[in-house]
């Protein structure tokens, strides 16, 4: 049987059937541009021919691709598409995978086995299983693009087993160790950057998520007392403000300040980390403030596991069951040892 796809052109629609040649075995695409209907009309005829035994099928595109040909390809793409951050990591993927084929390799030569081949390799240098799995996504979604640019017949990256990533843990703040970091701080006179702390700490918001140009005036409201975040793939969540937070962004906006945390992300990776030092609070970074927000809820049953889901914003539910497993057997079995005094 064929298959029709709809794929995106400037000029008119335009229809790709892909098919395996009943004497190559190999599959084979098709460009058409027409309707929907002419296209449909098309496959059928394609079909009857291939049920007929009639095998005189050519494809016009006799160019020879490369892997340095998909990758060119797509880092513009990318960067006319994506932010900054993502195009250098999916940089650093392409670096990794060409290290690996050394340097270069015709994309008809791309099989399973090369990408399992790698997933393998990877695993070898000590890259964590979590990482391993980022870069197949990226790949999978590089020879996707491929595939829609005539480039490349199959995504071998399907049917690739991810690596089994172990439990995270999750390392979030104590509250003794948030007294030595804010006397840290204070200690330095820092006010400002102490707010930029607090906020993150009651927010659950990711390091960029409070900074220009993703964090300005406009996405505090402080009629509704919320405020707006900007998050991965330009997902948009509302945060209501707490009385901390509603105080600390008033102070802020009454001294005039053009933004309400004007900081660039490396320098308050290295402050937040500076200041963590200085407290002797080892293993966290400025993540862990995050992670202390979600932390400091479920612990105290302040929220469930949806309200968290959704305050941090993950895709899923079972993003935040795998970051606060552990959390979540303590809060199940206190659950279960209340018992004891009801029955």
């Amino acid at each position: 049987m064929a298959t029709i796809t709809k794929v995106d052109r400037k000029h008119g629609e335009t229809y790709l059937i892909g098919f395996s040649h009943p004497r190559t075995k190999k599959f084979v695409r098709k460009v058409v541009h027409c309707s929907q209907r002419e296209a449909e009309m098309i496959k059928k005829k394609i079909e009857a021919d291939i049920a007929l035994g009639i095998f005189d099928i050519k494809t016009n595109d006799k160019r020879v691709y490369y892997w340095s040909d998909l990758e060119k390809k797509y880092i513009h793409y990318s960067k006319m598409n994506k932010s900054a951050k993502t195009v250098k990591r999916e940089q650093d993927v392409f670096k990794a995978f060409r290290r690996f084929v050394r340097n270069d390799i015709l994309l008809s030569d791309i099989s399973m086995d090369t990408i399992e081949n790698y997933k393998e390799y990877r695993l070898t240098e000590n890259i964590s299983p979590a990482t391993v799995s980022i870069e197949l996504r990226i790949l999978k979604t590089v020879f996707n693009q491929g595939i829609k640019w005539e480039l490349i017949e199959k995504n071998y990256v399907r049917g690739i087993k991810l690596p089994k990533n172990d439990l995270i843990k999750v390392r979030f703040l104590t509250k003794s160790e948030l007294t030595r970091l804010f006397k840290a701080i204070d200690d330095e006179g820092n006010d400002h950057f102490k707010r930029l702390v607090l906020a993150y700490l009651h927010t659950g918001a990711r390091r960029i998520e409070l900074l220009p140009p993703f964090f300005t005036w406009e996405n505090v409201d402080f009629k509704k007392r919320q405020i707006v975040l900007q998050g991965k793939g330009n997902r948009v969540r509302y945060i209501p403000m707490n009385d901390t937070l509603n105080e600390i962004l008033h102070k802020i906006k009454e001294e005039g300040s053009e933004y309400p945390f004007d900081y660039r992300p490396d320098f308050v990776t290295h402050k937040v980390g500076y200041y963590l030092s200085k407290a002797c609070i080892k293993g966290a970074n400025c993540h862990s403030l995050r992670k202390t927000f979600g932390c400091l809820l479920l612990q105290n049953n302040i929220a469930e596991l949806y309200t968290v889901s959704k305050l941090l914003g993950h895709t899923t539910i079972k993003t935040t069951e795998k970051y606060y497993v552990d959390l979540l057997d303590e809060n199940y079995r206190k659950s279960v040892c209340g018992l004891d005094e009801l029955i």
